[in-house]
């Protein structure tokens, strides 16, 4: 089974993802991780981080050769799960006739919906343990520490990530609303598009995603 997740920041992606690879045997392919796996000593990795460092979006000729040659590997015979990708229609094309080059399809996309005020509340509540790296929620009211600011198993103090904030938040949300958009009305035209409410539970979310494609 090979997949597309699209979604808006916090939505539950990564979390989506995990469970889809630890029950199918799917692996995940993120675009971010790709170009951070790039050696920054290199030219193409200085290029990179060049973007990264004006904080602009790294030229699709890179990513798209970066996720053609990940899709080359042998690893994604039971599957795949693109997350992150392809995050506007240029990147549509180009995949699509990445797919075809190497025989390859996408049986769904899968839209992750989530409401614009619990995303927000779910960037600016979490919190990470540096031991462990479990993540809480202080804001939610789901997985909130057991005492505040502390890690349950760990018993340190938890931290925040530098992006996680509001005016990241509401540029990542904006860049969503524009460019992704579109991304969705393709695959909802070519009919393999599935839209999940993300609203409540990760386990929630996935069992209403089995039940879907069950009935299919």
């Amino acid at each position: 089974m090979n997949l597309i997740l699209i979604a808006p920041p916090a939505a539950g992606k990564g979390t989506f993802a995990t469970m889809l690879n630890e029950k199918y045997g799917t692996v995940s392919i993120s675009a971010g991780e790709l170009l951070r796996g790039v050696d920054p000593n290199t030219e193409l990795g200085k290029q990179i981080r060049e973007f990264q460092s004006r904080r602009e979006l790294v030229d699709d000729k890179i990513t798209n050769e970066l996720m053609k040659k990940r899709l080359m590997q042998d690893d994604i015979k039971n599957g795949f799960v693109l997350d992150g990708y392809p995050r506007h229609m240029p990147q549509v094309v180009a995949i699509e006739e990445i797919f075809n080059e190497l025989n390859l399809k996408i049986d769904y996309a899968v839209l992750l919906n989530v409401e614009y005020d619990l995303a927000l509340k779910r960037t600016l509540g979490r919190q990470i343990c540096p031991n462990c790296k479990q993540t809480y929620n202080r804001l939610t009211g789901v997985n909130a520490p057991k005492v505040p600011n502390m890690c349950n198993d760990c018993n340190i103090a938890l931290v925040t990530r530098n992006d996680d904030n509001e005016e990241t938040f509401i540029k990542g949300f904006d860049n969503y609303t524009k460019n992704c958009l579109p991304v969705v009305e393709y695959y909802r035209n070519k009919g393999i598009l599935l839209e999940l409410n993300s609203n409540g539970t990760a386990q929630g979310t996935f069992e209403e995603f089995e039940k879907i494609i069950g009935s299919k």
